[in-house]
This record gives C-alpha cells, sequence and structure tokens, in this order.
C-alpha cells in the first residue's frame, strides 16, 4: 500500500511538471492582455546566461506599441550575435541572412507551438535611409523583424531609451561589450552603401551611415506583433 501512494504521488508530480509548459502559456497570454507600453513582458525561451547546463531562460520584451487586438514588442536584451548578411554583396533586409535566421532558426528555438499560435505574420515595410538614398527592397511578410531606422525614432523617446545590453551568451557569441555594459545593435534599414547596415551605438543613437553588413561583433534584438485575441 506504501509503495502504490508513492507512485501516485510521484505522477501527480510528474503530471503537473508535464502541464506546466501549457499552463504557463495560458498564464502569459493574460500577462501580455493587461501588459501596458513601456513595461515587459515574457514569452518564449533562449539560452541567455551562457550555462546551456541550467537550460533555457525566459525572454523578456519591451512593449513598443499596444493596440485593440495586437502589441508590438522588442526583446529587452541583445539575444544573440550574427552578421546581418553572412555574403559581402549588396543587401537589404527582404535578402539578408539575418532575416532568415530569425524566422527560422531563432523562432523554431525560443518559441513551442502555443506560443508560435500568437505571433503575427506581418508586413515589414522596405523603409528607407532618412539620410541616404539607398536601396531599401521590398516589403516582406515575416514572424519575427528588427526595428527600421524610421520605428527606432518612433518607439523610443531618446538615445537612452535605446541603449541596450546584451545577455552573457550575445558576449559570448562574439558581441562586443562596451565600458558601460552596453553593445551596438542592428536595425533593418540600410546604411550609406547598399553592403552596409543601420545600427544602433552604444550609447543610444542611431548611426544612420551603418556599419558593414558582414560583421559578426552586433547584438540581434527581434521585435514582433503579437495577437492578443486567440
Amino acid at each position: 500500500m506504501r509503495r502504490i501512494v508513492v507512485l501516485l504521488l510521484a505522477l501527480t508530480v510528474l503530471l503537473s511538471f508535464v502541464g506546466c509548459k501549457g499552463k504557463a502559456s495560458r498564464s502569459d497570454m493574460d500577462d501580455l492582455k493587461k501588459a501596458k507600453v513601456g513595461s515587459y513582458v515574457f514569452i518564449g525561451e533562449y539560452e541567455q546566461d551562457n550555462d546551456e547546463s541550467t537550460g533555457k531562460e525566459a525572454i523578456e520584451w519591451l512593449v513598443l506599441d499596444k493596440q485593440e487586438d495586437k502589441m508590438l514588442v522588442i526583446s529587452r536584451y541583445g539575444l544573440d550575435c550574427q552578421p546581418y548578411n553572412t555574403e559581402d554583396v549588396d543587401v537589404t533586409w527582404e535578402t539578408c541572412s539575418l532575416r532568415k535566421w530569425l524566422n527560422s532558426t531563432f523562432y523554431e528555438a525560443a518559441f513551442i507551438p502555443e506560443e508560435k499560435n500568437v505571433i503575427l505574420t506581418s508586413t515589414v515595410t522596405a523603409d528607407t535611409n532618412p539620410e541616404y538614398d539607398t536601396p531599401a527592397g521590398n516589403d516582406t511578410t515575416d514572424r519575427v523583424f528588427l526595428l527600421s531606422m524610421v520605428e527606432a525614432n518612433r518607439y523610443f523617446a531618446d538615445d537612452d531609451a535605446r541603449k541596450c545590453q546584451g545577455s552573457p551568451y550575445c558576449h559570448a557569441q562574439g558581441a562586443v561589450k562596451a565600458d558601460n555594459g552596453n553593445s551596438w545593435w542592428w536595425l533593418r534599414s540600410p546604411g550609406d552603401e547598399p553592403d552596409r547596415t543601420g545600427d544602433v551605438f552604444y550609447n543610444g543613437s542611431i548611426i544612420d551611415y551603418g556599419t558593414s553588413a558582414t560583421l559578426n561583433r552586433g547584438a540581434v534584438r527581434p521585435a514582433m506583433w503579437i495577437y492578443l485575441k486567440p
């Protein structure tokens, strides 16, 4: 009898653990609906502490915009270090390797099916560079994307608000860490030449002339629209 009771208790604990993912996902959706612009929410998991033995950590997102049925979020921290494009050629957001990585490798690693169900496939505009007449390519449809220069100006109040620190994993992958702890991070708008891409500097200022798209030293801050009425 004692053995049966122990087995039943163990089974109960196991079932509770298995159910945690789905239960947490529903709880997170309630939190998302209550969140306001400027607050932080959690959805998805990704390696961040650079210790894979502890498993992935919950991703924290900053709410940039909220509408009746959806909201725009960007990761609070730089989550990884990737070049904007792996080949040294003229490039736009439409053709860059980082777009493919975000919507495949990152997307699959970070989100479970319940979370994928609330990530919208959005039209991502080919925003031009405000200072340079560099080709920006065509609009795309993506689940995960980078902000443009226009959006980085629209959704952040000032340079200070745009400052970003990378996770330990992000730095371990090669992202530069300044003396103040900040990293520079990629935008999707082109720079002053077709092989350069805009970015946000360590002090939060937008670098409109950009950085070489193949430089593998910038932090990646994914952005996405979340559907609030699934």
